[in-house]
């Protein structure tokens, strides 16, 4: 008898955690895209920005991803399509990373909300859907992409750590991978040591984020720049945003104060701003300092073209407070922003992400377009050769 009910047991276990047989029937799938397109044509900020650089006019292929979305047929074809779909916005804060990683951001806005009181409207998309539909399109996304996967998984040698410090001479190197927020705790012990002991042996600080694609903003607000300080350090940040129902729901603080690039005296901002289609939200950010002294040396931030996110914020942060110089050549972008906002489409339950404000550097010029220009361009062949040409800058000096 026992074995019996094992035997049920796995059954049942293994019937749970196959795809669902049942498929979206195309007037489902074409729904679903619909959904997708008007939301996006109400709230995302970049069409213009992507037709300047990519010469791509999403909004007037609608028609061809609808008969893209109609040929396709099964699942499996429905989800490579949207992604590609997705793809043509040319924006990695735009895709469908919240299905392949429900329970993580499930659970990161619900502490969020619960010591903060933020996230609600998170939460609640997410909950639009549930783990057994998210996990049907997992895995799914496994089958399409897991011949990519293990190609770059053969590629990787050695697993490198995320942070390193190095130290020569009167020049202190600290190099990070990433900012993600799973990093942080290990990390900020290390950035701590080095900063309240070891910092003022050295003339130069080098903090190269090369290739670091972003994470959590706290990594180098919380752990690494506040040591560099003697005072609070105060910027202001602004966006450029669409007066639309779903950022009104997931970003209510914008409607708080609206401001017209005249009023910011931000002279470089793109044409479809000066338009009614536009709002503008302007606040004040702030860094507290941990050190009763401020750094006296030089500070150098090295980035590269892959610098993106929250370390593109690091960058912007660097260029707008002058704390530092940044070094190296133009950036990745988008940096300048919140949380993406959520999306969750009606019939298939699969949640997307897409950027819900268009950051604004200090000249009103959008961010994701114009990125972050370095204090002084380095143009090398590898990221090792820019920073061997950065040192040898400052030894000859």
């Amino acid at each position: 008898m026992k074995k019996l009910m094992v035997f049920l047991l796995v059954v049942i276990f293994n019937l749970g955690c196959e795809k669902d047989k049942s498929q979206l029937t195309s007037q489902e799938k074409l729904e679903d895209f619909d959904f997708l397109y008007k939301e996006l044509e109400e709230s995302y900020p970049y069409f213009h920005i992507n037709e300047r650089l990519n010469n791509i006019d999403w909004l007037s292929r609608r028609n061809i991803y609808q008969d893209q979305i109609l040929k396709t047929k099964n699942d499996n074809d429905f989800l490579k399509v949207l992604n590609s779909i997705l793809d043509d916005l040319n924006n990695d804060h735009t895709d469908i990373y919240p299905t392949l990683n429900y329970n993580y951001f499930l659970k990161a806005y619900q502490i969020g909300f619960r010591e903060y009181g933020l996230y609600k409207s998170y939460i609640e998309e997410l909950e639009k859907t549930d783990t057994i539909k998210t996990n049907y399109w997992s895995l799914i996304d496994k089958e399409l992409y897991e011949i990519e996967a293990i190609s770059e998984d053969l590629g990787e040698t050695k697993q490198e750590s995320n942070l390193t410090i190095e130290e020569q001479d009167v020049i202190a190197i600290i190099k990070i991978r990433s900012f993600s927020y799973d990093l942080i705790k290990e990390d900020a012990k290390r950035l701590k040591m080095f900063f309240q002991k070891k910092l003022i042996n050295y003339s130069t600080l080098i903090i190269d984020i090369q290739g670091n694609e972003g994470g959590d903003t706290s990594y180098w607000s919380d752990n690494m720049v506040n040591y560099l300080i003697k005072d609070t350090v105060k910027y202001t940040v602004n966006y450029a945003f669409k007066n639309s129902k779903r950022i009104r729901e997931f970003k209510p603080s914008y409607f708080e104060k609206i401001y017209s690039y005249e009023d910011l005296d931000l002279n470089q901002v793109p044409q479809e701003i000066i338009s009614d289609e536009y709002l503008i939200y302007s606040t004040e950010a702030k860094i507290i300092p941990k050190s009763k002294e401020k750094y006296q040396g030089n500070v150098f931030l090295v980035v590269d073209k892959d610098v993106y996110s929250s370390a593109e914020a690091l960058a912007h942060f660097f260029k707008t407070t002058k704390i530092g110089k940044v070094v190296g050549e133009r950036t990745n972008g988008d940096g300048v922003g919140t949380d993406p906002l959520l999306l969750t489409l009606p019939n298939s339950g699969i949640v997307i992400r897409f950027t819900g404000e268009m950051g604004l550097n200090s000249d009103g010029s959008a961010n994701e377009e114009m990125k972050t220009t370095p204090d002084i361009f380095i143009k090398a062949n590898s990221r090792e050769e820019r920073l061997n040409h950065l040192l040898l800058q400052i030894n000859e000096n």
